[in-house]
């Protein structure tokens, strides 16, 4: 059956919203790679073709498991490790950036927005200039949802803060 309906024209339309956003910063007297050891050892990896599989063969079952599975505390989506491109153009650090969430938490954020992709799963990148402490950077998600008003009734922002400053704090102690 052929749609009679008809698409609406809408010009394109930009806008820009100031936020005020809050970094975070844990500083560890132990040493880069004993901190992001710390992190991967404390974190399953969320497998994004594993998650596809389910997918695809439309086993939401199978997509709710795993997701649940992966979940607890939190996972870790993505990373890439960027020191030693640094270290090849003569910058002396150590630098790893993660995406790390939970998708069972997250739902709560894509409930109000699509646009939440942009803060959840969180980035966090973990660095060490020679001869300095080793820092764990990450934008609070609490502050970063802020520029979406859609998601201010959610408790996610506040609830991401807790579990991934606790997770983070842990591998930096």
């Amino acid at each position: 059956m052929k749609s009679t309906a008809k698409l609406v024209e809408v010009p394109t339309q930009t806008t820009r919203t100031k936020f005020d956003g809050v970094l975070l910063t844990i500083r560890s007297r132990k040493s880069f790679f004993e901190v992001t050891q710390t992190i991967e050892r404390s974190l399953q990896r969320f497998h994004i073709p594993k998650l596809m599989e389910y997918v695809t063969h439309g086993d939401r079952a199978g997509v709710e498991a795993y997701v649940d599975a992966t979940s607890k505390p939190m996972a870790i989506f993505w990373d890439f490790e960027q020191g030693s491109t640094m270290r090849l153009a003569g910058i002396p650090i150590e630098s790893k950036f993660y995406l790390i969430g939970n998708a069972v938490i997250a739902r709560g954020l894509f409930e109000h927005t699509g646009a939440s992709g942009l803060g959840a799963p969180v980035r966090v990148c973990v660095s060490q200039r020679d001869g300095e402490e080793t820092r764990i950077d990450m934008d609070l998600p609490s502050a970063f949802f802020t520029k979406f008003p859609e998601t201010e009734p959610s408790p996610v922002p506040a609830l991401l803060d807790e579990k991934l400053i606790e997770v983070l704090e842990n591998a930096a102690a």
